[in-house]
């Protein structure tokens, strides 16, 4: 590895070999000019390491040469140390507003000579190694924001694939962060059942959004295959228990129409959210959750009991996740099954979704959200 090269600008010859020689002695290499147009010409070819500027010299001084020089290094840092028998403030301070970073007293102290060339070779390293990390992580975050966009793209269309629509439902998702770690699945049998899964995701963001993935794709598979929501339940569990980490999970709520019966299925593991409505708008029952989440239980451990309700004409069905009950104003007051209760009542019978995200705005008094927001609203058809 080649030694560090010293730029060393000095007129008076003697002092010039002496200092070259001390440079040398250090390990250094030295390159003499004996003034600031020669400083000029040799940087136009070269970059030196670190440069002594004599202050006073003939025809082109230390100070304009070092203007110079710093405006032809641009972003690149080179050190420059002044050597001067002008020690007073006010020529430091001009030294310094010309582009120098350092000042060394004439008669030429040697060991703090090569003590300050070794302080600012080393600052200089550390420099240039910081704008090497600089390129190095704007690669990575333009690489990562690409692959992020290809993943985001790739989960909206799986998150999408059921979400068709249709005059019985309305639905609405939306975000925290570029990630939604929320879904809203809907699909239908053979035989005309009609399944719907809402989904809260562990965590927020790419790493919650990852672990919808299996899930939506559990729920798709699995309808076609006429299970009933129990045993919907327990192969979407099998699965997540199999694929996800230790400490991820889903927490779901999975509901199951059959038209035909005017059967009500639900499966509900962590979803706070879960209500239904009469057809005169009147609020008739909670659902609450009485499972856990999916993929936290092993196959044999899994319960999948069911809530079992008649479903009848003019019957709405309301499902969020806890970004909705749990957020808070400014207070720190939650918005709750309460505030989801209100939302219903003031947008009875058009407007029921929508009125629960304006009033849930109104709560939240322009605080940002802070976790992923999903709302489901089914009526009888």
């Amino acid at each position: 590895m080649n030694s560090p090269i010293i730029l060393l600008v000095e007129d008076c010859e003697i002092t010039r070999r002496l200092i070259a020689q001390v440079i040398d002695r250090a390990g250094f290499r030295c390159h003499e000019v004996p003034n600031g147009h020669a400083a000029l010409d040799y940087c136009r070819q070269h970059k030196p390491d670190l440069i002594l500027m004599d202050v006073e010299m003939p025809g082109l001084d230390g100070l304009d040469t070092t203007r110079q020089l710093r405006e032809r290094f641009g972003d690149h840092w080179v050190p420059i140390i002044f050597l001067t028998s002008h020690t007073e403030d006010e020529h430091q301070l001009n030294g310094l507003i010309a582009g120098g970073d350092d000042y060394l007293g004439k008669p030429v102290n040697y060991d703090l000579l090569t003590a300050k060339i070794a302080v600012f070779l080393r600052i200089a390293d550390m420099q240039r190694q910081i704008a090497l990390d600089a390129v190095r992580l704007a690669k990575y975050y333009e690489a990562n924001e690409i692959e992020q966009a290809l993943a985001l793209e790739l989960i909206q269309r799986l998150s999408q694939r059921s979400l068709i629509q249709l005059p019985h439902i309305w639905h609405h998702l939306s975000p925290a962060e570029n990630f939604n770690g929320d879904l809203i699945c809907r699909s239908e049998s053979p035989s005309g059942i009609e399944h719907f899964m809402l989904a809260d995701c562990t965590g927020h963001g790419l790493t919650a959004a990852i672990s919808a993935l299996p899930a939506i794709d559990s729920f798709h598979d699995l309808v076609k295959q006429y299970l009933s929501t129990s045993l919907l339940a327990a192969g979407i569990n099998k699965k997540l228990n199999y694929l996800l980490p230790t400490g991820r999970f889903v927490a779901a709520a999975l509901i199951s129409i059959d038209h035909a019966t005017g059967i009500l299925s639900i499966w509900n593991g962590g979803i706070p959210c879960l209500l239904i409505f009469n057809a005169a708008g009147e609020f008739v029952e909670a659902l609450s959750s009485n499972h856990l989440p999916l993929g936290i239980l092993a196959e044999e451990q899994f319960d999948n009991a069911l809530h079992l309700r008649s479903w009848e004409p003019g019957n709405v069905l309301v499902v969020s996740s806890d970004g909705i009950t749990e957020a808070l104003n400014d207070e720190g007051v939650m918005f709750g099954i309460e505030g989801v209760v209100r939302g219903v009542r003031r947008g009875w019978p058009d407007r029921i979704g929508d009125s629960i995200l304006e009033a849930l705005s109104q709560h939240r008094h322009g605080l940002t959200a802070q976790d992923d927001v999903s709302l489901l609203v089914i009526q009888a058809r």
